[in-house]
Parts: structure tokens; sequence; C-alpha cells
């Protein structure tokens, strides 16, 4: 490829000025486009100038970027970017997760991911997050973001423009009441919402779940599953419901697909514990407890679910 080309000989000065060019032929053939919808997270390559005012006229306010100046030339690219952005009032942040063709070049990588969800997981207006390319660290990004449990909505456009500020406002009011333990009001929130959604489903299920609802929380999970098969909050949502309902086989069956996506899923683990020790294998739940706690050493609740599991 052409752009491998250009990073290898970098260090030439015609290759360098092309790499400070993401916007010239030689480099914007091999990027992604620029969204041609916002939503309240959008994903795409180094902006221009030009995109950042386009971003702002829609609403826009936050710019995130995933370059890093230990690259030097994305340390010229990023100081060119803040200053564009802060011309324009936006507000501009910056995780640096280095790599090149999705290869990580240094061990905070995994880190600046994290920092850069726990930014995201909390906006209030909407966010234009990139890296170079847009093809490469935005989708790890976008992936660490839906395995949080941010809506796949928040980045994917849906129904017209009115429809889909509605559902993503909606969700946000509900999350903050979910957290709130206000589960009828995340239920009273989401009532209007006809348009068939993953994540509607999720917090739906969720809410009934908490309010002991457990035939109710299984239709929504299980609706939210058509959508998407391998929903991780979806299929532990279920997976709680069959322990309720004493079905810890089936509970398991879904444990382990989100396990298989993500091994160290926290809910997905404890699940599996309480499964297990359901069907009197203590030491596989005890295993389990163990592998939460490494990941959760406060959590006491786990922690008395391990004792049970260790107890003659």
């Amino acid at each position: 490829m052409l752009v491998v080309a250009l990073l290898v000989v970098g260090s030439g000065v015609a290759g360098y000025r092309v790499l400070l060019s993401p916007g010239s032929l030689w480099v914007r053939w091999a990027q992604a486009a620029f969204p041609a919808d916002i939503t309240m997270i959008s994903f795409g390559p180094y902006p221009s100038a030009q995109d950042l005012r386009s971003f702002k006229k829609e609403g826009g306010r936050y710019v995130v970027s995933l370059l890093d100046p230990r690259l030097p030339y994305e340390k010229e690219l990023l100081e060119r970017e803040e200053t564009a952005a802060k011309k324009d009032g936006l507000i501009f942040r910056d995780f640096p997760m280095a790599s090149i063709f999705d290869q990580q070049l240094f061990p905070d990588y995994p880190n600046e991911e994290q920092r850069a969800v726990d930014f995201l997981k909390h906006l209030d207006a909407p966010a234009y997050v990139h890296c170079y390319l847009g093809k490469h660290r935005v989708i790890h990004v976008r992936d660490a973001l839906r395995r949080s449990g941010v809506p796949a909505s928040y980045w994917t456009a849906s129904g017209s423009e009115t429809e889909y500020w509605d559902l993503v406002n909606r969700l946000a009011d509900a999350r903050e009441e979910f957290i709130r333990g206000n589960f009828v009001k995340v239920l009273g929130i989401l009532e209007p919402i006809r348009a068939e959604d993953v994540d509607v489903a999720a917090l739906r299920g969720w809410s009934n779940y908490r309010l002991g609802l457990y035939s109710r929380a299984v239709e929504n999970f299980q609706a939210g599953l058509k959508l998407d098969p391998r929903n991780i909050r979806n299929l532990e949502g279920l997976g709680f419901c069959y322990l309720q309902q004493g079905n810890p086989v089936m509970a398991q069956r879904n444990f382990s697909l989100a396990l298989e996506q993500n091994s160290k899923e926290k809910e997905a683990l404890v699940g599996q514990g309480l499964a297990f020790l359901t069907l009197g294998n203590k030491a596989e739940a005890g295993r389990m407890f163990r592998e939460v706690l490494a990941i959760d050493p406060g959590n006491k609740e786990v922690a008395g679910y391990l004792k049970k599991a260790e107890a003659e």
C-alpha cells in the first residue's frame, strides 16, 4: 500500500510532508469518510478546519483526538487541530493512543483508551472522535464504549433527525434515573419510544428486573437479542432472569455467550459463578468469584458469594 510506504519513509522530507497533509490525495483515499450525519458520538479521520466548522454548525461541542504527540507528525497535526478547534469555540481533548496500522506502539495504549471511554460516557453534547485514518484506533474506542454499556444508538443514526435525538436524550435521562434507582421512572421515560432499539430493550429489561418483574424483563431482553444476538447487556440480563426463575443451565448459556466476547466481563462472571453455585459445582463457582475479585477487590457482595462457595 502507498500509505505504508509513506510511513516507512516518513523520516524523509517528502514523506513527512505528506503525513502532515491528511487532506491530500495521497492520504485521503485511504481514510474513512467524515460522517454525513452528526450523532452523539461521531467517529472518523483527522478533520480539516472546514470539517470542524461543519461539526460546530450541527451542534457539536467536543473534539476528541486519539493522535499521539510522541509521533512527530501527529504532534504537529495535534497543535494545528487544537488551534482550529478553539478558534471555533469547540472543547478539545486528546487521549494519545499511538499505533501504526493497528499495531500499538506504547504500553499506555489501553489506559488512554479507557480514559477516552470514561470521558465519552458522560457527554452532555455531541463529540467527534478521530484518529489519523479513522479506521483503527476509533474502532477500538467504539468497541470499548459498547462493552462499557454506552448505547450503540449514540453513534448509529436512525429515523429522522428529530426521532434520533429524542431517542438519545431519552436514553440519557433514563440511564441517569436507573443509576438513582428510579426504575419506574425509567420505564416512563422510555415508554413513548416505539422504534426497536437494542439499548432501550436492555434498559427496560433491567428496570423490570430490579422491580422483580422477571417475566416482563425476559420479554425485554429477548426483544433486544432479536436485534443483536450477541449484545452483552441483554445476554446478561436474560441470564440473571433465568437464575431467578430457577433455570441455571439456560442462565449459563447466556453468560457463556457474553464471556466469549469479553472474558473479563464482571456481571457475566458473577452470573456464571452463581449458576455453578446453584448447580452444586462450588469449585467452578469459586473460580469465577475469584476472577471477579481480581478485577474488583473491594466487591463485598462477591466476597460473600466466594465464602459460600468455599464453605464445606
